[in-house]
């Protein structure tokens, strides 16, 4: 039985430019097993989804509707985390 801890790893911008290019790296530093969570954050739900599709839909991550420059988006996403 593994005892290793769930980490949640959240990077923002990630539909694109370097937030996109970080989470491809990510992916493919990940072994099959490995149980983290990724979330794309996105400021744009729609852009953030097609982003994740390109990705190949992997199941360990998850869209997550992020504007770092509005603090509602921001305690929105942290509720929505916190769920998780």
């Amino acid at each position: 039985m593994s005892t290793e801890k769930q980490h949640v790893i959240l990077v923002t911008g990630a539909n694109k430019g370097i937030g996109f290019e970080v989470m491809k790296k990510l992916l493919k530093s990940f072994s099959k097993e490995n149980k983290d969570l990724i979330l794309l954050g996105s400021r744009d739900l729609k852009r953030g989804e097609d982003a994740f599709h390109s990705l190949s839909s992997p199941s360990n991550v998850h869209v997550l509707q992020l504007d770092t420059s509005s603090s509602e988006s921001i305690d929105r996403a942290t509720q929505k985390i916190k769920e998780n």
